[in-house]
């Protein structure tokens, strides 16, 4: 079964390709633009199945059993969704609150609310991983989420992403340059573009260790960690805590919640 899983998140769509294995073969990153038309969201929608090898050179497409999307940015839901409509046939399905809680207890004040986004990777973490479980996803937003070890989600935490951070940083401090997100050469940096990057790369590493410190406590032994978004891989390898890497999971989650 071919299926298409698609994140909406704030700076980026990521469209996954899960084959009939329910595996997660390949995926296609485009900008989040609010004010984008259809046919752009149809350009690369073909872009991301002639990359995927599921548009052939003739045009035709090979059968797509269903589409999943998890928004986070209602305001392009309607074009994306047109989109994909037009291009596939298929009406897909809007990952939601319902299909969650099929599989995980969420113990938390007004669950509507909850980005889909920390769903599906609080189900996943908990599914793949097992609980207890603490999940971070460095994104826009660096969010933590908490499993217990009842493996139901209890809540978490929202800080401002590394990019956006370091964003406000730059655009704010007049004297302050934009930077790539590298490791600096000297951890104590010895000019502005190495005192930056130290930073935002072992700040934004400790600011971590510190939140899973004061988390461990309230869920026990064996607690898992796991990082996943498209800023984890700069800053991960750089906390003192055993944090597992995985890019796919909100997509797992999305799939585990919608089989």
């Amino acid at each position: 079964m071919n299926r298409l899983l698609i994140d909406i998140g704030n700076s980026t769509v990521v469209i996954a390709f899960s084959d009939a294995e329910g595996n997660i073969k390949d995926i296609w990153r485009l900008k989040t633009i609010k004010g984008e038309t259809i046919s752009f969201f149809r350009r690369e929608l073909r872009a991301a199945l002639y990359n995927f090898g599921l548009l052939k050179k003739d045009g035709t497409i090979e059968k797509i059993d269903s589409i999943v999307i998890s928004s986070v940015v209602p305001e392009v839901n309607d074009k994306v969704s047109q989109a994909i409509i037009d291009i596939t046939g298929v009406e897909p399905h809007f990952f939601s609150l319902d299909d969650a809680q099929k599989v995980i207890s969420i113990q938390i004040e007004s669950p509507s609310q909850l980005g889909k986004d920390r769903l599906a990777d609080a189900i996943a973490a908990r599914c793949y991983y097992g609980a207890p479980a603490i999940v971070i996803d460095m994104g826009t937003a660096t969010t933590i989420g908490v499993v217990d070890a009842e493996g139901a989600f209890i809540g978490g935490m929202i800080m401002p992403g590394v990019k956006t951070s370091l964003k406000a940083l730059s655009n704010k401090a007049s004297q302050l340059p934009t930077i790539n997100i590298e490791k600096p050469r000297h951890f104590i940096g010895r000019n502005t573009l190495e005192c930056m990057q130290s930073g935002i790369i072992y700040g934004t590493a400790s600011m971590i260790d510190g939140m899973i410190d004061r988390i461990i406590p309230t869920l026990g032994k064996d607690v898992k960690i796991i990082a996943t978004g498209g800023n984890a891989h700069y800053v991960i390898s750089y906390c003192k805590h055993n944090i597992t890497f995985d890019p796919y999971l909100q997509f797992k989650g999305i799939q585990k919640a919608t089989i």
